[in-house]
This record gives structure tokens, C-alpha cells and sequence, in this order.
């Protein structure tokens, strides 16, 4: 689970692909992990045309594909805190 304030996880499950959907800072998010990255998105349309996206290489495939529900935390723990770098940057 985590403990970041601002992030609301609605939805987080599934195998190949993991996904999770919620909101971040109000705004809508979208994770997905499958084959041998996985990736956040964040705007009105997440899924589709993100207004901020990051991706991450992980494994070999289809090792993304099937991470626990603690690393898909942790990986959007990080896309969280590297989205909200990008904010306070000048």
C-alpha cells in the first residue's frame, strides 16, 4: 500500500498486463506493466495520450508481466516522486 499522500489507487491487478488506474493529485493515472517494461501515465487521458509518461525497462519477457502487487507499488511510488520532480523543476 502506499503512503503517498495525493495518490488513489481505484483499481491495481491483473496478469500480463499488471495495471493500475487512480488519480494523482486529482488527476488521473494509469500503470501498466507487461513484457519487459512497464509505465505510468498522467493527464485526462492516461491510457491513451498521457500530458507526462515514464517507462521503465524490467526483465526479460514476459517478467513484467506477472510483478507482485509490492513492486507495482514501488514502481508507482517512483514514477510518483519522479513526476513530482518534474514539477518543482524551474
Amino acid at each position: 500500500m502506499s503512503d503517498n499522500p495525493g495518490l488513489v489507487i481505484d483499481y491495481l491487478g491483473g496478469k500480463c498486463p499488471v495495471q493500475a488506474e487512480g488519480t494523482l493529485d486529482g488527476v488521473p493515472f494509469y500503470f501498466r506493466s507487461r513484457g519487459e517494461s512497464w509505465s505510468f501515465g498522467v493527464g485526462p487521458e492516461p491510457v491513451t495520450t498521457p500530458d507526462w509518461e515514464y517507462e521503465e525497462p524490467y526483465g526479460t519477457w514476459p517478467d513484467a508481466g506477472w510483478i507482485t502487487d509490492d513492486e507495482a507499488h514501488a514502481f508507482i511510488d517512483k514514477a510518483v516522486a519522479l513526476y513530482r520532480s518534474r514539477e518543482n523543476t524551474p
